[in-house]
């Protein structure tokens, strides 16, 4: 199981890239297996950080077709097999 973040997708600039990857990390550590909890306090601090509305989505098994702002999309795995979807509308 990977210990570091692995990002599969993203068209972020790398200052929000890394950003949203902190939050994404953290969260998912702070709140393990608790997915709402998790998506809540992403959802949250990226609409505070960055301007919302910010989509997020967390789990183990999704598939995704979706439309987003440019630069404002990324797709990560958290802990090997957790994986974050966010995007800004």
């Amino acid at each position: 199981m990977a210990k570091y973040p692995l990002v599969a997708a993203s068209d972020c600039s790398v200052d929000v890239k890394q950003d949203v990857v902190d939050v994404c990390v953290t969260a998912c550590e702070r709140h393990g297996a608790d997915v709402e909890k998790c998506t809540q306090t992403i959802k949250e601090a990226l609409d505070k950080r960055w301007g919302g509305p910010w989509h997020v989505v967390v789990g183990r098994a999704f598939a995704f077709e979706i439309t987003h702002e440019c630069k404002h999309f990324l797709h990560i795995f958290v802990g090997g097999t957790t994986g974050v979807l966010v995007w800004k509308l």
